[in-house]
């Protein structure tokens, strides 16, 4: 009768941790990839925003219009500059979930190495437990004939 220590048991349950520790780096690195792809949208609508705030030989242009004109760039490169950081920053995060993906790649390979120990060890048990039951059922059976 296998027990609640029953390797096997274990090993299922090692395995399964295993498996989760996978679905896991592989969510990091979805959010990986998000956060790159978030990254690159926002450097290129930056970008945009830039190259249609540009201020070009515009003439006639009162005095008012060319400072509304010189505050609209200004906010421009503003927004480029709030951009490229929240950029950096998603990249650093992208990173840093990159990081954590192979970590727990590493994991789950270290909990599926163990599971097979465990396995292993499990069907030794349980081999050399069927191997005991094998003699005494053998010598059961020539005491009985010995009886006789």
């Amino acid at each position: 009768m296998p027990c609640s220590a029953d390797p096997r048991r274990i090993a299922r349950w090692v395995d399964h941790r295993a498996q989760r520790l996978r679905s896991d780096a592989a969510a990091q690195a979805a959010a990986a990839l998000a956060h790159d792809a978030e990254a690159g949208t926002l450097r290129q609508q930056a970008n945009v925003q830039l190259l249609d705030a540009q201020v070009g030989q515009e003439m006639g242009l009162d005095r008012q219009r060319l400072f509304d004109r010189l505050r609209a760039v200004a906010i421009a490169r503003a927004h480029v500059l709030e951009c490229d950081l929240r950029a950096r920053d998603l990249q650093s995060q992208a990173e840093q979930a990159r990081l954590e993906e192979a970590e727990l790649q590493r994991k789950a390979a270290q909990q599926q190495s163990r599971a097979r120990r465990l396995d292993a060890a499990g069907a030794r048990i349980e081999r050399h437990r069927r191997q005991a039951q094998r003699r005494r059922d053998e010598r059961q059976i020539q005491e009985e004939y010995a009886c006789r």
